[in-house]
């Protein structure tokens, strides 16, 4: 398994056009093969900051994901055109 947290901030002006995005992507990529959780969260103290959460059953889903119409769209021609902020922590489980 691998998980992704990415978190993004946006301009004011933009955070509806942001949710939007957030809204197309995350329902297209809960019906990918190999998804386990995506879910897009916005956060309580700041109206223009949010995080995806992701895991994937493996490296391989993870990058057939990055290669479908909606990444490219939703996320690259969307969410990363309007980000000021786009941060990604990848990481695998860890045996605590």
């Amino acid at each position: 398994m691998i998980a992704l947290h990415v978190r993004y901030g946006f301009k004011p002006e933009d955070v509806d056009e942001a949710i939007r995005c957030f809204t197309a992507i995350q329902t297209a990529t809960r019906r990918e093969a190999g998804c386990l959780a995506y879910s897009a969260f916005r956060a309580d103290d700041d109206p223009t900051s949010f995080w995806l959460h992701e895991e994937w059953e493996s490296p391989a889903h993870l990058q057939a994901h990055f290669e479908t119409e909606h990444f490219q769209r939703y996320s690259v021609g969307g969410l990363q055109k309007i980000a000021v902020v786009r941060e990604i922590t990848r990481g695998a489980p860890a045996a605590l």
